[in-house]
């Protein structure tokens, strides 16, 4: 009888892994569409909102909540565009907009720091924005500055930070929109918990590439055994 080959066995389940799944939540792309605004109203101009945003992934029917970092651009509900998710970690801007995020998220957080967080993040990446200057809500700028120098303190000292795992940056890409101009990028947790996301129970890219790695390891092992004289 021919002998179990484990090393042979082990080697094509890792490729077989690698390729029906794949690390990803990198330089992935993926379809959103903007169901609704879940914040309040804020700032001079009426039709301004704040976070969160609920957004459908590729079609899911679950939302998730967002927030818009980029103020001039406008979407609309039901627009649809692809995005490049890419993580914060490693890119001091993004750090900063993913701690201003935490605040606004955090539980128990009042309106008024949800409001401010929102208008930090737009300052953070559209500081110069006469639109954005206009419509800023009058006693914000104090406590805005307050956030934003907190914020860029953390991130100057934690540019890897692992405090912020799931939090992505959510940019559009051009010409991919259903309708109107270029969308707005966004900031958020693309898995939130607790939102029955069938993501929710699959392993993070990073698991599924330790897991790959490991039964590599284990199968070249197992044929350096097998070759041994």
């Amino acid at each position: 009888m021919k002998k179990f080959n484990f090393g042979l066995v082990l080697f094509a389940g890792v490729i077989c892994a690698l390729l029906l799944c794949p690390p990803k939540g990198y330089a992935d792309t993926m379809t959103v569409t903007l169901d609704s605004v879940g914040g309040q109203s804020s700032g001079t101009n009426p039709d301004v909102y704040v976070y969160p945003y609920y957004f459908s992934f590729d079609g899911s029917t679950a939302l998730t909540p967002l927030m818009c970092i980029s103020y001039e651009n406008e979407i609309s509900f039901g627009e649809t565009w692809t995005a490049t998710m890419v993580p914060v970690s490693g890119n001091e801007l993004y750090v900063e907009a993913a701690y201003i995020l935490a605040q606004a998220a955090a539980p128990g957080a009042s309106a008024n720091t949800v409001a401010v967080a929102q208008w930090a993040n737009w300052e953070l990446f559209d500081e110069n924005d006469p639109n954005l200057l206009a419509n800023l809500p009058a006693g914000y700028q104090p406590q805005i500055d307050t956030m934003l120098a907190t914020a860029a303190n953390f991130a100057a000292n934690n540019i890897y930070t692992t405090d912020f795992p799931n939090i992505d940056i959510f940019i559009p890409i051009d010409g991919t929109q259903n309708e109107g101009g270029t969308p707005q990028t966004f900031v958020g947790d693309p898995q939130p918990s607790g939102n029955n996301d069938p993501l929710d129970a699959a392993p993070e890219p990073s698991s599924l590439l330790l897991l790959g790695t490991g039964l590599l390891g284990l199968a070249a092992f197992s044929f350096r055994g097998r070759c041994k004289a």
